[in-house]
C-alpha cells in the first residue's frame, strides 16, 4: 500500500489526538503506522506521563528508534523515569553509540545501576564509548561492523555477512584485516555478491583503506565521509586496529547539529543551552554575553558622541541612523552565515578567504549601489531634502559593501588564528557594522553640513 502525506499526516494527528485525549490503547495501535521520526516529534509535545507508558506499550524496537530520535536531554529524562527493567531492554535496541550518548547525562548511580542489568559485553561497549572525549569519532563511533581476515573466501564471508549480529546497521562494505586487526583492505557487497564464492576476499577488495583515528575530530570524519560519498567510515586506534564505524545518519547528525551550533553561536548564544536547561542556567549563559556586548556598543555610542554637534544642528539625521546601522548588520549575517556553512561543511579551506572577499566586493558593489540608490529615493520623500538623501543613500551603500566584506571573510581569518568563527563574529560584526555606518553617515553629513543647513 502507498501511504500519500495526506494519509501520512491523518495518522500524525490522530496519534498526536489519541496521546492528548490519553487513550493509550488506540495510540499503541497507531504506532507501527508512522516512522520513530514522527513519533519522536509527536511525543516533545507530551508530558511525561503520557510518554512512558506509551513508550513501555509500544514494540521494543520501535520504541528504541523512537527514543534515539528524541533530543538526548529528553531521553536521558525519560530513562530515569522509565521502569529499570523497560530501560534496560531499550538499551538492547538502541545503537550503542546513542546508548553512550544518553547515559553520559545520568548520575554514576544511574549508569551503575543499568549496567548491573545487562550482560556484560554490552556494558564494557558502552562503557569504552564513554571514555572517548565529546566531539572525538570515538565517543560516536558503531562498535558493530564486518571484518574478515585476510585469508577468507568470498563464500564464507557472505555468510558471516548474513550471520552477523542485528545490532550491524550498515552492511555495505566489509573490511579485510591482518591477524592484528589492522585494516589492509575493504570491499563493497556488490562486488561480493558478482564474485565467485571459491575466491579469496582479498582478491577483490582494494588495499585502499580510508580511515580515520578514534581521536579524531568528529566534524573532521564526518566532513570525509561526507566528501568520499561513503555510507561508512572506519575508525582506528594509534596502533591502526579497527575498533568501529562512522555510519552516515551519524555523520549526517553530527553536520546538522554542527551548522546548528554554528548558527546559534553567530547570536553570542550557549550551544550547551536548550530547550531543556533551567532558567537559572538559561540566564547565567546569556547573560555574560549580553553584558559584553553593552561594552562593545559603547564604540558606536562614542562615535555618535563626537558629532553630536552635527545631529545638533540637523536632528533630522537621527530619523535614518537605525535603518542605516541594521541594513549593514542584515547584509552583513547574510554573508557570515554563507562563510560559516561553507566552513561547518568543509566545502571551502581557510586559504580562500581572499576568494570570499572577491566575491563580497562584486555582490556588496552591486547591492549597496542598488539599495543605496533606493534609500536616497525613500529617504528624500521622507524628508524633502535632496542633499540629506544622497547623504543617506551613500552612507547605506557604503556600509552594505564594507559589512559584505567583513561578514564575508571574519570567520576565515579568524578561525585561521585559532578562533570559533561563529561564536566570535557576530558580536564583532554588529559593533563593526555600527560603528561604520555611523561614521560614514555622520561623517558625510559633517561634510555637507551648510548645505544641510539650508
Amino acid at each position: 500500500m502507498i501511504l500519500e502525506p495526506d494519509v501520512l499526516l491523518e495518522y500524525r494527528n490522530t496519534l498526536y489526538d489519541a496521546l492528548q485525549q490519553e487513550k493509550l490503547e488506540e495510540a499503541v495501535r497507531l504506532s507501527p503506522k508512522l516512522s520513530s521520526g514522527r513519533i519522536a516529534q509527536i511525543l516533545t509535545e507530551m508530558d511525561n506521563d503520557v510518554i512512558i507508558p506509551f513508550l513501555e506499550q509500544i514494540d521494543e524496537k520501535l520504541a528504541g528508534d523512537v527514543i534515539i530520535k528524541l533530543p538526548t536531554e529528553m531521553a536521558a529524562e525519560l530513562f530515569r523515569a522509565i521502569r529499570p527493567e523497560i530501560a534496560t531492554r531499550l538499551l538492547y535496541s538502541i545503537p550503542v553509540d546513542d546508548a553512550a550518548d544518553v547515559m553520559a547525562l545520568l548520575t554514576q548511580t544511574e549508569i551503575d545501576e543499568l549496567f548491573r542489568k545487562i550482560n556484560p559485553e554490552t556494558a564494557g561497549i558502552i562503557k569504552n564509548l564513554m571514555t572517548y572525549e565529546k566531539d572525538t569519532v570515538g565517543s560516536v563511533m558503531n562498535t558493530y561492523f564486518v571484518a574478515v581476515r585476510e585469508g577468507t573466501t568470498i563464500g564464507d564471508t557472505l555468510k558471516a555477512m548474513k550471520d552477523a549480529p542485528a545490532q550491524i546497521q550498515n552492511r555495505a562494505y566489509v573490511y579485510v584485516v591482518d591477524d592484528q586487526g589492522r585494516p589492509i583492505g575493504t570491499a563493497s557487497m556488490k562486488d561480493l555478491i558478482r564474485a565467485d564464492p571459491a575466491k579469496g576476499i582479498k582478491d577483490i577488495s582494494s588495499p585502499d583503506v580510508v580511515a580515520v583515528h578514534s581521536y579524531d575530530s568528529a566534524e573532521y570524519a564526518a566532513q570525509l565521509l561526507r566528501n568520499r560519498r561513503f555510507q561508512m567510515l572506519p575508525v582506528v586506534t594509534k596502533e591502526n586496529v579497527l575498533v568501529g564505524v562512522l555510519l552516515l545518519d551519524d555523520a549526517i547528525d553530527i553536520l546538522t547539529e554542527l551548522l546548528a551550533d554554528q548558527f546559534v553561536q553567530i547570536g553570542a548564544a550557549s550551544t550547551e543551552e536548550s530547550f531543556y536547561t533551567p532558567p537559572l542556567g538559561t540566564v547565567k549563559k546569556r547573560l555574560p554575553w549580553m553584558a559584553g556586548n553593552i561594552f562593545l556598543n559603547l564604540g558606536a555610542v562614542a562615535v555618535i558622541s563626537s558629532f553630536e554637534g552635527t545631529i545638533e544642528a540637523v536632528a533630522a539625521l537621527a530619523i535614518f541612523l537605525p535603518m542605516i546601522t541594521d541594513m549593514g548588520g542584515n547584509v552583513g549575517i547574510q554573508a557570515l552565515s554563507v562563510s560559516i556553512r561553507s566552513i561547518a561543511l568543509g566545502e571551502v579551506q581557510l586559504s580562500q578567504y581572499w576568494r570570499a572577499a572577491k566575491k563580497e566586493v562584486i555582490v556588496g558593489a552591486i547591492n549597496g549601489l542598488a539599495l543605496g540608490l533606493l534609500f536616497t529615493i525613500v529617504a528624500l520623500v521622507i524628508q524633502g531634502n535632496p542633499i540629506l538623501g544622497m547623504v543617506a543613500g551613500i552612507a547605506l551603500g557604503c556600509n552594505v559593501l564594507l559589512a559584505g566584506i567583513i561578514g564575508g571573510t571574519l570567520p576565515f581569518i579568524i578561525k585561521r588564528f585559532g578562533g570559533d568563527p561563529a561564536m566570535m563574529t557576530g558580536p564583532v560584526l554588529t559593533t563593526i557594522t555600527d560603528i561604520t555606518g555611523v561614521s560614514i553617515y555622520l561623517g558625510l553629513s559633517t561634510l555637507f553640513l551648510a548645505s544641510l543647513l539650508v
